[in-house]
């Protein structure tokens, strides 16, 4: 699949289809559009006739128009001209490719930059359009099956009317590949399963990174014998229950314009990839989901590609903490208690309240980087699936600056986030009568008490905690990784780096 930006008269454009936004009450403006007098005039006896009355997503398809060189032109309704926003852009866009890809149309052009999208400019426009194409286009593969193919189409171009936003359409389009290439990559590895995408696995596909980005990307591994060396035995104790043993995945991306001053972030990705509960084994209903709890580690994964593909000028250290969660002779018990690598002590009640074990120990190997930001993403609690649903990613967060760039990043890519609240009070329900904390609170809050647990293990850093557990995959008929939140890390890296 190809994407260009073109700026040119839409009716010498030659292309297979070109698709024009009506909004309701029959409002075409030709002018907007490019187009001349007779072409308008043509389209407007059908609107005129009803054939198309401009409510969201209705299209129709034009045939041998006059005076014109695009063998069709797609009209699709854009409802009320004033309430024209991003959420729609992206069902407009979404209702005209299953139009197009039905007649096998190979190339085609958007005419619908022009448009007046709420708070939404030339850059966000076009970052919007691509991100809901490929996710339109994006399918679940099936596990040695041939597909069919039935996407037909070869390019992609977005008509943008004045010269003068060229260069700002070309970078949204740069920023917008190379997100979705981070995107993919996340849903791709999120949907693989267990005994296939296991933790040595995880570091195959990042180690695959430094060879197709030689220059900015170096990998290293941790495996079992190097943890016990640094004392990670809360995140050994996880894994001590599976044939699988855990491998932790350290990418170091380092930007070309590069300085010794500039911030060192580091991202902490979960990567559990299958969770069992362990001696606290779960239900079995949808237990085949848990395949999904190293999302956190999925999205970091896809993160660096994105940033890489960009060449954003950052230092950046990626932690895939590959692990697997599984009942057995050796596995960890209700009961244990584990000295974590920074010497503090945590008494199990619950073997499912994995997560955090494996990351405590995550934020304290990476003081060696001296870290100006860590973040933390993690399909942590489901908790905060009850709390927030679907939609929201729960954040958390010990720094306001951290926190305000996360939600200016979440606004601007609508990946949403809502803050939740760490203090004293929730740290009490982490109170432990043989160790210095228990790794589960008594019931109540218990996304709170787990960021809590593990901003015991973040206090020199400026940190932040993403729990996503809620929204890192889709249960039932359409069920897959979303791939989130590779996009908000992207946009936050994009600001960081004033890469515009």
């Amino acid at each position: 699949m190809k994407f260009f930006i073109k700026n040119s008269l839409l009716e010498e454009e030659k292309t297979d289809c070109i698709i024009i936004g009506i909004f309701e009450f029959c409002e075409f403006t030709c002018e907007n559009n490019y187009f001349n007098e007779s072409v308008c005039n043509y389209i407007n006896n059908f609107i005129k006739r009803g054939d198309i009355q401009g409510k969201i997503g209705q299209t129709l398809l034009l045939y041998n128009i006059p005076h014109i060189l695009s063998k069709r032109i797609l009209l699709v309704g854009c409802g009320k001209k004033d309430n024209l926003n991003r959420y729609n852009l992206s069902k407009i866009v979404k209702e005209s490719m299953k139009i197009l890809n039905k007649f096998s149309i190979k190339n085609i052009l958007f005419s619908l930059i022009g448009l007046n999208i709420k708070n939404c400019d030339t850059y966000w426009s076009i970052r919007t359009m691509v991100n809901a194409i490929n996710k339109y286009l994006y399918k679940n593969f099936k596990i040695n099956t041939s597909l069919e193919k039935d996407i037909y189409l070869y390019s992609i171009s977005f008509h943008i009317m004045e010269k003068k936003y060229l260069h700002i359409a070309n970078n949204s389009l740069k920023h917008a590949l190379a997100i979705n290439s981070g995107i993919t990559a996340a849903k791709k590895l999120g949907n693989l399963p267990p005994n296939i995408c296991n933790p040595l696995y995880l570091f195959l596909q990042a180690k695959k990174l430094s060879e197709k980005y030689k220059d900015k990307i170096n990998v290293t591994s941790i495996d079992i014998k190097e943890m016990n060396s640094l004392g990670m035995n809360a995140y050994i104790a996880v894994g001590s229950g599976s044939k699988n043993k855990p491998y932790m995945s350290v990418i170091k991306y380092s930007g070309k314009n590069t300085i010794k001053q500039e911030k060192v972030i580091v991202l902490i990705g979960k990567g559990l990839t299958f969770d069992s509960g362990g001696i606290s084994i779960k239900p079995s209903k949808n237990m085949n989901e848990m395949k999904y709890d190293m999302c956190g580690a999925a999205a970091v994964y896809g993160t660096l590609i994105a940033v890489a593909k960009l060449s954003l000028p950052l230092t950046v250290i990626g932690i895939l903490a590959g692990c697997e969660n599984m009942p057995g002779g050796n596995a960890f018990r209700p009961g244990d208690i584990l000295t974590t690598m920074s010497g503090k002590t945590v008494e199990i009640l619950n073997t499912d309240a994995e997560g955090r074990l494996v990351l405590c120990d995550v934020l304290t190997f990476v003081k060696r980087f001296s870290p100006d930001v860590v973040i933390d993403i993690a399909t942590l609690t489901g908790a905060c699936a009850v709390a927030l649903g679907s939609h929201f990613s729960g954040l958390f967060s010990n720094d306001e600056k951290l926190a305000c760039d996360l939600e200016k990043s979440s606004r601007q890519t609508n990946d949403k986030i809502w803050r939740l609240p760490l203090s004293s009070e929730y740290e009490k329900e982490l109170n432990s009568s043989f160790a210095d904390f228990s790794n589960v609170g008594k019931g109540k809050a218990g996304a709170i008490t787990a960021a809590c647990f593990l901003s015991q293990f973040s206090k020199e850093y400026t940190w932040a905690h993403l729990d996503i557990a809620g929204t890192a995959w889709k249960s039932g008929r359409n069920q897959g990784a979303t791939g989130r939140p590779v996009e908000l890390l992207s946009q936050f890296l994009l600001n960081e780096s004033n890469f515009f």
